[in-house]
């Protein structure tokens, strides 16, 4: 959570797992919003999974106490809200200055892959809203049979693969732990078979990537080197492929920048 405050930026952590829900964001926000020194003009929440209408969480795997969850009252009443998926609000921060009419992509690797898109300056939202669903893709076919870029180079697939938490792969991981580098750079080069589909599909002249996982050791090196190979030339190219620049904050931001951007809501 983050807080630009005139006396400077606010940030806190809070630890989320199979037992979170919407109950514990909502005392989480309260907490938050009692350490800062006036109330908010403005509300954005950032969420993991696909956002409908009203708002409310339609799905969200990585958190599945989330799905159902709409926001209370007491954060939306007489405020500037906004509540969209966590990609999409990246991309809302990382290409605030970007020139109109810009085609750019967002791409988070944490515990899923999400991206979202402008196409000449305008969001690719699809039917629903939904559009960006890069981690759903499917990337490769097996003696396991098909798997989705999810299965194969997300956060979630890095552990189970393992067999540890995250904290635990990413200390062996620095330590040096062979076995550890390796699941990860083939983390990566399945990210990057993700990355080439984007470029090829949208050709976009900025691909930004953000999330926990690009901090990993070898893990965007191994993408960024797979997808240069398996782009058409010319597309790549035509391209900047990039880390976000606000770093673990870029989707807070942004979901902060498109709820300041909103109409007050409610009585």
């Amino acid at each position: 959570m983050v807080a630009d405050a005139p006396d400077g930026r606010i940030v806190a952590r809070v630890p989320t797992g199979s037992s979170f829900d919407g109950r514990a964001l909502e005392n989480a926000i309260e907490r938050f919003l009692e350490q800062l020194p006036r109330p908010p003009s403005a509300i954005g929440l950032a969420i993991p999974g696909l956002v409908g209408p009203e708002p409310s969480v339609v799905a969200c795997d990585v958190i599945p106490g989330m799905v159902g969850w709409r926001p209370p009252a007491t954060l939306t009443d007489g405020m500037k809200f906004a509540m969209i998926n966590d990609a999409a609000a990246a991309l809302v921060e990382e290409c605030h200055d970007a020139p109109a009419g810009v085609t750019a992509a967002v791409v988070m690797a944490g515990t899923g892959i999400g991206a979202a898109m402008l196409v000449n300056g305008r969001p690719l939202s699809g039917a629903n809203g939904w559009a960006g669903e890069l981690g759903s893709i499917p990337i490769a076919i097996g003696p396991d049979g098909v798997r989705t870029l999810d299965q194969l180079a997300s956060g979630e697939a890095l552990v189970r693969r393992l067999g540890v938490d995250g904290a635990t792969m990413r200390t062996r991981a620095e330590a040096g732990d062979r076995e550890t580098l390796r699941v990860i750079r083939e983390a990566g080069n399945a990210l990057g078979l993700g990355l080439a589909a984007l470029l090829d599909i949208v050709n976009p002249a900025i691909v930004a990537i953000g999330g926990g996982l690009i901090d990993l050791p070898g893990y965007l090196d191994a993408a960024l080197t797979t997808a240069e190979r398996r782009t058409l030339p010319d597309l790549w190219r035509a391209g900047q492929v990039r880390k976000v620049r606000a770093g673990e904050l870029v989707a807070a931001l942004g979901a902060a920048r498109a709820a300041e951007a909103t109409v007050a809501i409610g009585p």
